[in-house]
């Protein structure tokens, strides 16, 4: 997100550039008599809200990464049609479609259903309509319940409306008319959110209690991770695996907490603990993050990242506030010359896939990014929206040929890691050694880090992000129970049982490339469990990794 810093005499303020934030802005200078005071000063900030709204419907939505993924719900006067591209399906019965597409006609004054077509796997993202049905011991509905808060007017302005509609067995039989017709109507206007929705009833707290508090969520959130199994026994007996929505858990709770308490505009910086600091600028950006979370505007990794600038957790060199993000440019299937934001400038390569950038420095191959990109493309083909939800979080892998201390976000003690890493929640980028790759001219047999690392991406960037509590709930009694009846190694962390299956699963290729997890088939029958996970989010269609190895092996 970017920011306007004003400065006006000794005041400085940071304001969002998007509406709300904007509108933010103007009324915090209202309540400044310093600010205030300059009429001119009042001027340009109502100008600039003025233009902000004008430019930022089109903008902000061609802009946002979400948006070719997210279903609507409109109503077409000419059709007398109500179209809900995706409802949740909640029903009283087990082994139902997850969700589907469904289309009313109006009638009379009620809503009969004309069309659907089921869906297998409800989106991740984008599919917030409910269509609730219950059904007797024969099968038959007996009522349903659909409901929108999202629903527009083909035609009109942009007002949005909620609107809930019934069908009762008891009411309408079907068999009198013949139809299902969903006649309890009700209907009214969404509210709009805005920014000041989060702290309207706060009360004000000093920057201390403040910093506390988040600091208690952010842990408690952490900490709510840790599972009940040992990770690795020939590790470190004691430690735990973490698995865990906590970027949606500490989302859930900063936005309830931000409901009870605020701050006071101060100066300079307020010390609140073991030599901590916090500043007002600091603050502003942790609640504009928060603000953006509440209007589904910016992911919620964004918010971890600012929580722990605020918080002083930005200790390790690849933290995401400390280097500038790339602009994400629509490559093809073509290696550009790096837009490279400053500080970053060793990286000359560029291309991009699947909403992730692939940078990489002068000595990598360009075939090399292409195979990620190749990659990273058919594993997101299944669920495309998570190329959104990549994109949005700003998604980076970065190539290295030897060590990641060869990358300009690290450092000497990065020369260990010749594999590559994970891009966590907070994280600038993942890595992965281009010479471990797969492609022409470098016919690597063995494991791939992009592929692998990836797989953790999607834990860390999606998973959290969508609260995806179906893969949580299963993975780490999955992984543990692979361990106790030897399917996976007794040495092998938990936390890497996904991952690992990931890069096999997607390979395809035998024990050459990927002894613990060689072949799909090999998956099936030994990891069935597992297997219904991977099918669940990845691609089943075959796919022929790394053509020409065989040949050249």
């Amino acid at each position: 997100m970017n920011y306007l810093v004003i400065y006006y005499n000794d005041d400085q303020l940071i304001c969002g550039t998007s509406k709300s934030a904007v509108e933010d802005c103007y009324g915090i200078v209202k309540g400044s008599q310093s600010m205030a005071s300059s009429k001119t000063f009042i001027l340009f900030l109502k100008i600039l809200l003025i233009v902000n709204f004008i430019i930022s419907v089109s903008y902000s939505i061609a802009a946002d990464p979400l948006e070719p993924y997210l279903s609507k719900t409109t109503y077409s006067g000419e059709t007398s049609v109500l179209s809900s591209g995706c409802s949740y399906v909640d029903s009283n019965v087990t082994g139902l479609a997850e969700a589907l597409s469904i289309d009313f006609r109006l009638d009379n004054g009620m809503l009969e259903i004309d069309s659907f077509e089921l869906k297998d796997r409800r989106p991740l993202v984008g599919c917030n309509d409910v269509l609730e049905i219950s059904l007797n011991a024969e099968g038959a509905l007996t009522s349903a319940l659909f409901s929108t808060s999202a629903l527009t007017i083909s035609g009109g302005d942009s007002t949005t409306y909620n609107l809930s509609a019934g069908f009762s067995e008891l009411r309408k039989p079907m068999a009198e008319t013949g139809k299902y017709l969903f006649d309890a109507i009700d209907y009214s206007v969404a509210t709009t959110k805005a920014c000041t929705d989060i702290s309207k009833n706060a009360s004000l707290v000093s920057p201390q209690t403040y910093f506390y508090e988040v600091r208690a969520m952010f842990e408690k959130a952490q900490n709510d991770s840790i599972t009940q199994y040992i990770d690795n026994p020939s590790d470190d007996p004691t430690k735990k695996t973490k698995y865990g929505p906590v970027a949606h858990w500490f989302s859930e709770a900063a936005l309830e907490y931000a409901g009870t308490a605020y701050l006071q505009q101060f100066d300079g910086v307020e010390i609140v603990a073991d030599y901590e600091t916090v500043s007002w600028a600091e603050y502003q950006k942790y609640f504009n993050a928060l603000c953006n979370v509440y209007l589904e505007q910016d992911a919620k990794s964004a918010l971890i990242i600012e929580a722990e600038v605020f918080l002083g957790k930005t200790g390790w060199s690849g933290h995401a506030s400390k280097w500038r993000q790339f602009e994400y440019i629509d490559t093809g299937r073509k290696v550009i010359e790096s837009p490279s934001p400053a500080g970053l400038e060793y990286y000359t390569k560029y291309t991009t896939g699947a909403g992730i950038i692939i940078v990489a420095g002068a000595k990598v191959d360009d075939d090399a990014l292409l195979a990620a990109r190749d990659a990273f493309i058919y594993m997101t083909s299944a669920r495309p929206e998570m190329r959104g939800i990549l994109r949005r979080s700003h998604a980076r892998v970065s190539l290295f040929t030897e060590n990641a201390s060869e990358l300009p976000e690290y450092g000497a003690d990065m020369e260990g890691e010749i594999g590559g890493f994970a891009q966590g929640t907070s994280d600038a980028n993942m890595t992965a050694n281009a010479t471990w790759l797969c492609y022409p001219g470098n016919w690597d047999v063995g494991g791939n880090p992009a592929i692998h690392e990836l797989g953790h991406v999607i834990n860390h960037l999606i998973f959290e992000e969508t609260n995806e509590t179906y893969w949580y709930d299963r993975i780490t009694p999955l992984a543990y129970a692979a361990r106790e009846n030897g399917t996976y190694p007794a040495d092998a962390p938990l936390g890497e049982y996904w991952a690992q299956a990931v890069e096999g699963y997607i390979m395809n290729k035998g024990t050459d490339f990927k002894e613990i997890f060689p072949t799909r088939a090999y998956i099936a029958a030994n990891h069935p469990g597992l297997y219904q996970l991977l099918t669940r989010y990845l691609p089943t269609d075959e796919w022929d990794y790394c053509p020409g190895i065989d040949e050249n092996r």
